[in-house]
């Protein structure tokens, strides 16, 4: 029994005989599409070639794309069937009932297939119908769509016999000129030249390569069909070369070849350039490969080669580094505009469309915000206010979560009322990704495109990519505001705490003799009052050690009395504190006893932290300079306790009384420093 994988080849191999895969339309096809719609009453029809991974539509109506992949055809199952496939509702036949056709964009329903059959027996391919209703045919109707496959064999035999007959004739004439010439080898590799193109056109044309020819004096070029398909130029053998040289990208024209180069034979062989199509102006990647072609004194007198448009395989990896890249991008953005922004460029290189941005979604207001959109050269912005009830049927898909990728809106009839509104934009296809929070819809990211084209797998993994981050940065925002709502509703409430316990604190100590005990105590309240707002400003994480000095000292010298040097370091809440409490001890006694109690006399305070042990240590030295020398206290108070506990309570202090003042030293790991706690 003949193996699968052998049919397959012969399947394959037949259809190839008919050199039809990739050409461009033609009326008698078109015909038959139109016949085949009528007939069946559908709005989708479809001339359908099944390749290898592939299905290729050499005519179809109501669908707007040329090709689609293979894993979701109805076709592909069509071709294991006798003659003919009608499956009247999609959603109740099990083989198609959870086929992403059927239960996302288009939403078929309804399909009717009758194989192309080869003349020794191979399917390959279909005249099919398809509708969004669920419909019966009846036998008149089946019968006509079989005669329709039969009229397109037809068709495809004589084209086949045609060019047999041509090919046969060519090669005859190639062969006598050979013939004549082959005196000179110049001609002979000329000859071989011709013979190669001959065999090898139907092959290139199939994988999209373009063939072309530069006579290197006369500047004149001999193109191929697809050549020309790939520069958007109309389709003739003959061109100047001035005419695809002007269409490459200003930027990239030095990678390419011109007269002199051609000339010099110093033309780089294997280059990629930008293009800019002739007739859409899309810009597109191609890959050059060339040789030159010499005569018998070893002068260049041909530049030989083939082009591929390589676009896909470009925006593949361009997708690849963008979404690589963007976390870091996004991670900057400090508003929701400066999202959209990021994502709406990186969305819209991935693709290549025409428009892209970010919209926000107000249902309780019925509208939305366009916060920014990215536009190609042409398209129109719509950035701004937009009413949604102009895409009622667009909203409510996606407010059930459904990503939206419709390759012709004209060929979607569920989007009829919302029509106007995108035709009105310029949107003939379109991607829209919507972002979920709480079981709402608060955005969507979107990509339009002004021409109708099938979106692939791999286009909508990039704009989920794209839509997952952008909806983690604007979480991020939106968590980082109401962290700050917070902070200051703590703060407000803090400081009315500090306050009241000043108000207790001075009633209940009113009658105390001891009036420096009541002002060391309130000062010991501001110096806490002042690390909270450092650190409610930090977010209640970290705060800085400069800013914290600062705070504190303010509240004990004037400008130019205290010196701060030292890198910087972040501290932990437990730390911010403990060093504000020292600090503010340290600066009461040196206005009392120490440098701060003269005109003259100033405070250095300077820290760094060690470099040279596999625990840094922060290292803070407070030196008193320009004041009355410095006596060790007979009395040691809660004050004293508190210099002695050190930063963060590590006791690790070096006291020096000395002639010209106070000299002291705190040393604490950096770890410890900067310990956020629990």
């Amino acid at each position: 029994m003949e193996g699968s994988n052998s049919r397959e080849e012969r399947r394959l191999a037949a259809l190839e005989s008919y050199n039809v895969l990739d050409t461009p339309r033609e009326q008698d096809f078109d015909d038959i599409a139109q016949l085949a719609s009528t007939i069946c009453g559908t709005p989708i029809a479809v001339v359908n070639l099944i390749g290898d991974g592939r299905q290729f539509f050499k005519a179809e109506v109501g669908l707007g794309v040329r090709e689609t992949p293979l894993d979701s055809s109805f076709c592909a199952r069509a071709i294991l069937e006798h003659d003919v496939m009608v499956v009247p509702d999609a959603t109740k036949d099990p083989r198609f009932n959870c086929n992403p056709l059927v239960t996302g964009e288009p939403h078929i329903r309804f399909y009717a297939g009758a194989l192309l059959k080869s003349d020794d027996g191979f399917p390959i391919g279909t005249v099919c119908a398809l509708g969004h209703e669920p419909q019966e045919l009846s036998q008149a109707q089946i019968s006509a769509l079989k005669a329709l496959s039969r009229q397109v064999m037809s068709q495809l035999e004589l084209r086949r016999t045609l060019h047999s007959a041509s090919y046969d004739l060519a090669l005859e004439r190639r062969l006598s000129a050979q013939r004549k010439i082959r005196a000179t080898k110049v001609g002979a590799q000329n000859e071989k030249l011709l013979l190669d193109d001959a065999r090898s056109k139907a092959a290139h044309d199939a994988g999209g390569i373009g063939i072309f020819e530069v006579d290197i004096e006369t500047d004149q070029m001999i193109v191929s069909d697809e050549f020309c398909r790939i520069f958007g130029v109309p389709e003739q053998p003959n061109y100047t070369a001035q005419v695809f040289q002007n269409l490459i990208i200003d930027a990239d024209r030095k990678v390419a070849s011109e007269t002199t180069t051609r000339g010099s034979a110093t033309a780089q062989l294997n280059v990629e350039y930008r293009v800019r199509r002739g007739n859409d102006q899309r810009v597109r990647w191609v890959a050059r490969r060339a040789q030159f072609v010499e005569d018998q004194n070893g002068k260049p007198v041909k530049m030989i080669g083939v082009v591929i448009d390589i676009t896909d395989s470009k925006r593949k990896d361009a997708r690849i580094a963008a979404l690589l890249t963007l976390g870091d991008r996004l991670r900057v953005g400090k508003t929701v505009e400066d999202i959209s922004r990021i994502t709406s460029e990186i969305l819209a290189e991935g693709l290549g469309v025409s428009r892209s941005g970010y919209a926000s979604v107000n249902i309780a207001t019925d509208s939305l915000f366009i916060e920014f959109n990215w536009l190609a050269p042409g398209a129109t912005s719509i950035a701004g206010h937009q009413p949604l009830n102009e895409f009622k049927a667009t909203i409510k898909r996606l407010e059930i979560g459904d990503t939206l990728a419709v390759p012709n809106i004209n060929a979607a009839s569920w989007l009829d009322d919302d029509a106007a509104a995108y035709a009105a934009m310029g949107v003939r296809s379109f991607v829209k990704v919507p972002i979920i929070d709480r079981g709402a819809l608060v955005g969507i990211l979107f990509a339009h495109d002004s021409r109708p084209r099938f979106w692939s797998k791999l286009e909508l993994d990039f704009a989920w990519g794209v839509a997952d981050r952008a909806y983690a940065a604007i979480a991020r925002l939106n968590a980082e505001s109401e962290q700050r709502v917070l902070n200051q509703e703590l703060s407000h409430r803090l400081k009315n705490t500090l306050s009241i316990v000043q108000a207790i604190a001075a009633q209940t100590l009113r009658n105390v003799t001891e009036k420096d005990a009541v002002a060391a105590f309130n000062g010991r309240l501001h110096a806490l009052s002042s690390a909270h707002d450092v650190l409610l400003q930090q977010s209640w994480s970290t705060a800085r050690l400069r800013e914290v000095i600062g705070r504190v000292m303010h509240l004990h010298a004037g400008d130019g009395k205290v010196v701060m040097s030292g890198p910087e370091v972040p501290l932990g809440p437990k730390a911010g504190l403990s060093l504000s409490l020292l600090l503010h001890e340290l600066g009461t006694n040196a206005i009392k006893y120490g440098a701060l109690s003269t005109e003259a006399g100033l405070v250095d305070i300077s820290w760094h932290v060690s470099d040279d042990s596999e625990k840094p240590i922060l290292t803070l030295r407070w030196e008193e300079k320009g004041g009355p020398p410095a006596n060790e206290p007979e009395r040691r108070g809660f004050g004293s306790r508190l210099i002695r506990m050190g930063i963060a309570g590590t006791g690790d202090v070096e006291k020096n009384f000395t002639p010209k003042g106070l000299i002291a030293t705190f040393r604490a790991p950096l770890s410890l420093v900067m310990e956020l706690g629990e």
